[in-house]
Parts: structure tokens; C-alpha cells; sequence
């Protein structure tokens, strides 16, 4: 980590996680103004938003704060100083998804959480600029994935997580839900087998994790589940083999007493 923008962030989030006013927007701020500054004098942009969100992550253990919300609106605001610097790429969001992952397990942070904030926040960061949100969020989700199976991390319950913030994440941005919910399940599937974690049990959890968010916040189960599963199914096409066969009978049926319905074409809306 680049020890003067780790501590520099680290230093203005304290300060803004222990004031009185809204600590969300206190984060997004300080982590805008840092992003543009970084941005503006390092060339590898990978150590750059390495370096913000582990500052951003340390920042949260030692105050003991929220670590979603935390992460969200780490990611909201990288985001956000990546594009006034013209630097928003799948890149920047893939390598800020996989060093969110990373950082939370140094200091022993619970990575679940973690995925949860990190879709959440891309969805919601990409909300206003020209960049897909519902992409976005797939490639967030291959850097979580990818980060979870080297940390050894619960590859299912991180993509349970991934998927509520998805939900969560499209809900708070006025997004496309379904495509939202359809694409991170597919990057989570995608990231699954490159990274080779067990892909048909990580489409199945995409799934769970969708039955669960939606019936938190008041949305259809069967719908969510449809969105997970056929955006699974689409990762099984591209994947094929006996592991594509895998996925598609993992999101086929019933799952947590929700039928699953899978959408055939696999168009978004």
C-alpha cells in the first residue's frame, strides 16, 4: 500500500467517521477529493485504489465502525474521483472490488460484508456516469469472487452477500433491478469457474441470497430468484461442459421454498 495516500485517507475518514454530521457523505467526500488527488500524480491506478480502500478499511476497524456502509461509501467515492479524472474504467472497478476484499481480510474483517458494500456501491456510484451500472456490477463481482478464493474466503456466503447488495444497491440508486440481480449473479458464476471455486454452488447461493434480500425489503422472492438464476444459466452458456450443467441444475426447482423460474430468451428489461 502507498503509505502517504493509505494514511491520508485513513486520517480524513477518522475524522470523518467520529463527526456529527452525515458520516456517508463524509466518507464519499473524503474519498472523492483523495481518489482525484492520487489519481492525478500515481500512474498504476491498481495501487492507487489499493491504497484508498485499505486506508478506508483500517479506518473502519479501528473506530469499530459499519463495515458496509463503510466499503459502500468508499466505493461510492472512488468511483466518483475516478471520473473527474476520466479514469472510470472496468478496471478501476474490478481492481476496487478485489482490493476491498483483500484489505477486509488483512485485518480480519468479515469479507462477506464486505462483498455486500461493494456491489452495492458500484451500482450506486455508476448510477450518474457512462459507465453501466448493471456491468459494473458484474465486474465487481469478479473482483469479489476473485479476492474471496484467495483469501479462502466462504465463496457462497460471499455471494449471497454480493447479490443483497446488488438488491440493496439497484433499490437506493433507482436502478434496474432484475438486470442488476442478473448481472452480478452471472460475474459471481463467471469469476466461480476462472477462479476455480465450485461454480454450481456459488449460482445456487446467488440465488439464496436473492430469495433473502428480497424478502427483507419487501420485493417478489420469485422474481429476485428468476433474475439469479437466469443470470447463472447465462454464465453456464458461456461455460459449458459438465460445469454449465452443473450450474443450470443448481438453480433449477425449488430453492429455500421459493419455484424458481428461469427467463428464456435471456433478455434483460
Amino acid at each position: 500500500m502507498d503509505k502517504t495516500i493509505g494514511d491520508r485517507i485513513k486520517s480524513g475518514l477518522l475524522d470523518a467517521l467520529k463527526g456529527t454530521r452525515d458520516v456517508s457523505v463524509g466518507i464519499v467526500d473524503v474519498v472523492n477529493a483523495t481518489t482525484v488527488k492520487a489519481l492525478g500524480s500515481v500512474k498504476d491506478v491498481e495501487v492507487a485504489v489499493g491504497s484508498i480502500m485499505s486506508g478506508a478499511i483500517q479506518a473502519a476497524g479501528g473506530v469499530g465502525a459499519d463495515l458496509t456502509m463503510v466499503v459502500k461509501n468508499t466505493v461510492v467515492g472512488i468511483i466518483k474521483g475516478a471520473d473527474e479524472v476520466g479514469s472510470v474504467s472496468i478496471d478501476v472497478i474490478h481492481h476496487t472490488a478485489h482490493n476491498a476484499v483483500k484489505g477486509t481480510a488483512e485485518i480480519g474483517g468479515d469479507v462477506t460484508l464486505a462483498a455486500k458494500g461493494i456491489v452495492a456501491g458500484t451500482i450506486k456510484g455508476t448510477r450518474d456516469i457512462a459507465v453501466s451500472s448493471e456491468g459494473a456490477a458484474a465486474e465487481a463481482a469478479r473482483g469479489v469472487i476473485k479476492a474471496a478464493a484467495e483469501v479462502s474466503a466462504d465463496a457462497g456466503l460471499v455471494a449471497q452477500n454480493a447479490i443483497k447488495g446488488a438488491i440493496g444497491g439497484a433499490a437506493e440508486a433507482s436502478g434496474r433491478l432484475t438486470s442488476a440481480i442478473m448481472d452480478t449473479s452471472r460475474g459471481l458464476v463467471l469469476g466461480a469457474s476462472q477462479f476455480e471455486l465450485d461454480a454450481a454452488a456459488v449460482a445456487k447461493n446467488t440465488v439464496v441470497g436473492a430469495i433473502g434480500a428480497a424478502k427483507e425489503i419487501g420485493l417478489s422472492a420469485e422474481d429476485a430468484a428468476s433474475a439469479a438464476a437466469t443470470g447463472a444459466i447465462e454464465a453456464a452458456e458461456k461455460i459449458g461442459g459438465e460445469t454449465g450443467s452443473a450450474i443450470r441444475n443448481a438453480v433449477t426447482g425449488t430453492i429455500g421454498g421459493v419455484r424458481v423460474v428461469v427467463k428464456k430468451p435471456f433478455g434483460k428489461e
